[in-house]
């Protein structure tokens, strides 16, 4: 009867342990890493008040105007903003300086992001709907 026992404890052990194993790789993984891309967006020209957005990517959504085109372009480069030219070209050369200022996740990565762009026109065409 002893041996009948300690087989079933061990059959118990081994049962937990598989159970175990199989778990911790969904456990691992952070809770941002399911539900994609969550970014902060504020965009301050020197000449009029600063706006922000939030963008969320898979879904394609948040408080942004252009979520999916946006999403599309991240998604592109990785989530790697500085990265991003989506339409390189001339500007005119007007100093009027516009920061843009983009935190968050991209998929579990925290992404910061920090530039300032001599114009609208040269943001535009870098950052494209991602602004």
């Amino acid at each position: 009867m002893t041996f009948a026992l300690t087989a079933a404890r061990r059959v118990a052990a081994l049962g937990l342990c598989v159970a175990a194993t199989l778990a911790a790789p969904f456990a691992a993984l952070p809770a941002s890493a399911a539900a994609g891309a969550d970014l902060y967006i504020t965009v301050t020209p020197s000449n009029s008040g600063a706006y922000s957005m939030h963008l969320t990517c898979d879904p394609d959504g948040g408080l942004h105007p252009r979520p999916a085109r946006a999403c599309d372009v991240l998604r592109d480069v990785d989530g790697w903003i500085e990265r991003v030219n989506v339409n390189p070209g001339p500007c005119p050369m007007i100093y009027l300086p516009v920061e843009v200022k983009i935190n968050g996740e991209w998929y579990g990565r925290p992404t910061t992001y920090q530039r300032e762009f001599p114009n609208k026109c040269v943001m535009d065409r870098r950052l494209g709907p991602i602004v």
